[in-house]
């Protein structure tokens, strides 16, 4: 294992610096991004495999990668001029990546992308803001011969583990129903992850490398 870390003394120093406080924020990025595909794997290999609380949990981190992936896309967007005044645009690692950054930003203006048409829908509607539309949209559509209407799962009512599938039926329908992609539920919901991973790849692996760039010149790395 790789440590790489700072010195208290060194920490005074940094704490009010630009480029510091600019790598960490980047890392926070590409560590939530990296966390939520752990918590997915670990859905996979869940003891629980197939119940409602394992749909559910599956389908919570899904979303919340999605809304993730779009905020730190969002957030990049915003912070790339400071990355530029920081003198970062002459780095091998911005430079080397510029195209692609570019391209996956881009996609947020173009209604039609799955980067604002997925993307930017979970984010603003399922996660972020709980709205009105993906329920009234979905509730008069939902095929109810294909699910069962559980209000809720659990030892009670005052549970705190307390499930309630039926608000996953309507997400996941929700979703679905606003893929543009082809084949059964199951395929769709499978595409939309592989496409969310094919644009997380090249995004968390990009903004990790320009932070341990900016880092290099501040941090002290050892194994241990």
């Amino acid at each position: 294992m790789i440590k790489c870390y700072i010195t208290r003394e060194e920490f005074e120093k940094l704490k009010n610096d630009d480029k510091f406080v600019t790598a960490i924020r980047l890392l926070r990025m590409e560590s939530a991004i990296i966390t939520s595909l752990s918590l997915y794997e670990r859905t996979i290999n869940d003891e629980d495999e197939g119940t409602n609380r394992n749909n559910r949990d599956r389908l919570e981190i899904i979303l919340y990668y999605g809304a993730t992936l779009y905020e730190s896309l969002k957030t990049f967007s915003r912070m790339k001029g400071d990355l530029e005044n920081l003198k970062l645009k002459n780095s091998d690692e911005y430079e080397k990546n510029i195209e692609e950054i570019n391209k996956l930003i881009n996609e947020l203006n173009n209604k039609d992308s799955f980067v604002k048409k997925i993307l930017g829908n979970i984010r603003d509607r399922l996660v972020f803001h709980f709205d009105k539309n993906p329920f009234s949209e979905t509730l008069p559509i939902l095929d109810t011969s294909e699910c069962e209407l559980i209000i809720l799962e659990g030892d009670s009512y005052a549970s705190g583990d307390a499930n309630y599938p039926i608000i996953y039926e309507i997400y996941y329908n929700y979703l679905i129903k606003n893929s543009p992609a082809e084949g059964s539920d199951e395929e769709k919901l499978e595409k939309i992850f592989n496409e969310m991973n094919s644009i997380s790849a090249k995004f968390h692996e990009i903004i990790g490398k320009i932070a341990r760039e900016i880092l290099k010149d501040y941090v002290h790395c050892k194994e241990t």
